[in-house]
């Protein structure tokens, strides 16, 4: 979804389906894997994971770089949220504005928490990703890191949502 060399018009739709990946990241339980399909991350329940994940030429690095895309978009749109806010508060004849004019449907507070508490469930699935695929360091790794990337963020709505609400 995002690309670092352009800006990305964040949507209502975008926001669902980055809520949804985490969710289904959140119920991965120890021993499940991950497929890949039309940009959406589904729990692989086939009898055979092997022979499913063969014959549908899905792998781990697909599934893992639709995590960390998913990871990445969540930072992008909540320092979109952010910037937003700390211009609106600066500005008071924007923030009368922006109370007429919302960019999304829910306000910013709600698309925060939501994003807060999906990230803290998915730390559960990352880990538990991360227990299956115990044997292939490098997997291992980019989920320790994909999973320090979501502590911060989650550091950084609880933040923020502090000083919106104290505002």
């Amino acid at each position: 979804m995002k690309n670092n060399n352009s800006k990305i018009k964040i949507t209502d739709e975008m926001i669902d389906s980055i809520l949804y990946k985490l969710r289904i990241i959140a119920n991965l339980k120890q021993g499940e894997k991950l497929y890949c399909s039309n940009n959406n991350i589904f729990i692989d329940n086939s009898y055979v994971q092997s022979v499913s994940r063969y014959i549908n030429n899905q792998n781990r690095n697909d599934s893992l770089a639709l995590i960390t895309d998913c990871v990445e978009n969540v930072i992008y749109i909540t320092d979109f949220i952010y910037r937003n806010e700390l211009s609106v508060k600066k500005n008071i004849k924007e923030k009368d504005t922006r109370n007429i004019n919302n960019f999304f449907k829910e306000n910013n507070d709600k698309i925060l928490k939501k994003f807060y508490i999906k990230l803290t469930n998915s730390i559960e699935g990352l880990t538990n990703l991360k227990l299956t695929y115990n044997d292939d360091l490098s997997i291992k790794t980019t989920i320790d890191l994909l999973i320090q990337k979501i502590q911060t963020r989650i550091s950084k709505i609880d933040t923020i949502l502090v000083i919106s609400l104290t505002s």
